[in-house]
């Protein structure tokens, strides 16, 4: 079977290499033929104020298993999705449960005002979250947070020099803000500029004292694309340490063992990943290449084929198809010849 053998290190080669800059983390997607894009703001429905790390759901439009992120130091959230209609469910401790109906349109993006209501008292009033704001958090200085927000705004419209630029104004005025390294890195890694990507992710990570889940997840997923795998596991490592529930450490940790060749583990860190977002394509692209690297082509099938049901229609759709059907052909070459052969 040695069409198979040279097979695996197509896959290997050919569907990993467009994994980058993962859909469900905070980067605005590569892919716009995917569909648009969600950005909200949560703040206190009293005092007006920005609500940071609540917990928003993203669950409708076939997905199963909801995807989660955390709103960040100007409590606004970001997810990239397809067509769809969807359901948001906002929580934090303090407040009352609120759940947002709303629809993604191809290349738009869809804005959300959220107003948390804080959960009332025993008499009557309403009570405060027991969770109080940062230090860090309170020191930003106003006008370096709207310098941040308009660098996150040109990024999303994929103006990533101007993004970078409104980053630095941002870190100018508020030199430990981390929050706007990790985003700059992001759209530095955007223009083809790597290495400074690197220097900015890693002082975000510096910064933050390795305690920021965005900044190691970021860093990860570019160190990834960049195939410096060895440096990629232990960032990932880490943010699974920091919030083993969230999805995004399994499948960076994926990512980077399966660019170490150590498929086994590579397949559990995935398997990880699909306990909490198993509606996500790009972790059925990573099994693929895993079971190509393991040589378990029924597997490679079924992968496929999970993936062509949440992403029938796109390029890499196209290309998966094309897969399959070469996948299966080797399949049923290679039974030919074993029942050829005398007994």
């Amino acid at each position: 079977m040695r069409r198979p053998q040279k097979m695996a290190y197509l896959f290997l080669l050919g569907l990993c290499a467009p994994i980058c800059l993962a859909r469900a983390g905070r980067a605005v997607p590569q892919n716009a033929d995917m569909g648009g894009s969600i950005l909200g703001t949560v703040r206190d429905s009293a005092s007006r104020e920005l609500i940071t790390s609540a917990r928003v759901d993203l669950t409708g439009a076939g997905r199963v298993t909801p995807t989660t992120k955390y709103t960040d130091l100007n409590g606004q959230f970001y997810f990239g999705a397809r067509d769809g209609d969807y359901q948001l469910i906002i929580r934090k401790v303090g407040y009352q449960d609120t759940q947002i109906s709303v629809s993604i349109v191809a290349t738009a993006q869809t804005r959300v005002d959220v107003d948390l209501v804080p959960e009332p008292s025993d008499s009557g009033t309403p009570q405060a979250p027991p969770e109080t704001v940062s230090a860090h958090q309170l020191s930003v200085p106003e006008k370096a947070r709207e310098d941040y927000r308009e660098g996150q705004t040109l990024a999303g419209k994929h103006d990533y020099s101007g993004a970078v630029a409104q980053f630095q104004k941002a870190i100018k005025g508020f030199p430990s803000y981390y929050e706007a390294y990790a985003d700059m890195g992001l759209a530095q890694y955007r223009l083809g500029q790597a290495a400074e990507a690197r220097e900015s992710l890693q002082k975000s990570v510096d910064l933050s004292q390795s305690k920021y889940p965005d900044a190691l997840f970021d860093y990860a997923d570019v160190l990834n694309a960049l195939h410096d795998f060895t440096d990629a596991e232990p960032l990932a490592r880490h943010e699974i340490q920091l919030d083993d529930s969230s999805w995004r450490g399994h499948y960076q940790l994926a990512r980077a063992l399966l660019g170490m060749k150590r498929f086994a583990e590579a397949e559990q860190s995935a398997r990880e990943a699909q306990k909490t977002d198993a509606q996500d394509p790009q972790l059925y692209v990573v099994l693929v290449s895993i079971h190509a690297g393991m040589r378990h082509y029924a597997s490679v099938v079924r992968d496929i084929d999970a993936y062509l049901a949440l992403d029938p229609n796109s390029p890499m759709s196209d290309q998966m198809r094309a897969t399959r059907a070469q996948v299966v052909k080797a399949l049923a070459d290679a039974q030919a010849r074993s029942a050829a052969k005398p007994q």
